[in-house]
């Protein structure tokens, strides 16, 4: 009878172990799958976002250049289709942030801030609110070419991607262009 109790206790124990056990990598599979789907969600927001502030960029850009703050090979004037445009491009921008509001870290949503301002000064300048001219231009513009700089070296450290971001090149226009 001694012998039978210390099988089904060896049994009992066995059967409670293995359901543990399931039970932890059921957990562990569960978490590794939600952070996978949070993180592809994550990285589409990112890249939404990035390209909804280059949108606003170059066309602030092109019409920053017809007014001869900044270079661009194809300037526009200021008309109201393209201040229109420009609206347009902004609205998008700002929708493209909120998605990432709830997922960034502190970090990351502190670059997104940045760099929203920085995008924000090149807008004021080409709209008139702020003094334009080429040296305010050329000095906003490097302020948000270092905030798009911070922003993807922190969207990449928060998607855990290795490697750093490969920077841009350092003066505009490039080196085989003269300048005007």
């Amino acid at each position: 009878m001694n012998n039978q109790l210390w099988a089904l206790t060896g049994v009992a124990l066995g059967a409670l172990l293995s359901y543990l056990v399931g039970m932890l990598n059921e957990r562990t599979r569960w978490r590794r799958e939600q952070g996978a789907r949070w993180d592809g969600l994550l990285l589409q927001a990112y890249c939404d976002y990035g390209q909804a502030v280059k949108d606003c960029v170059v066309t602030y850009q092109r019409l920053a250049a017809h007014q001869r703050m900044a270079e661009h090979p194809a300037p526009v004037e200021p008309t109201d289709d393209a201040l229109d445009q420009a609206a347009e491009a902004e609205a998008r921008r700002a929708a493209m942030t909120e998605p990432l509001r709830l997922p960034a870290d502190s970090a990351t949503a502190a670059t997104i801030r940045e760099l929203n301002e920085a995008v924000w000064h090149l807008e004021w300048l080409v709209r008139g609110r702020l003094g334009g001219e080429a040296a305010a231009w050329d000095q906003a513009y490097s302020t948000y070419r270092a905030a798009r700089q911070a922003f993807y070296e922190k969207a990449r450290t928060s998607l855990h991607v290795s490697g750093a971001v490969v920077p841009e090149r350092t003066s505009w226009p490039p080196s085989w262009r003269a300048r005007t």
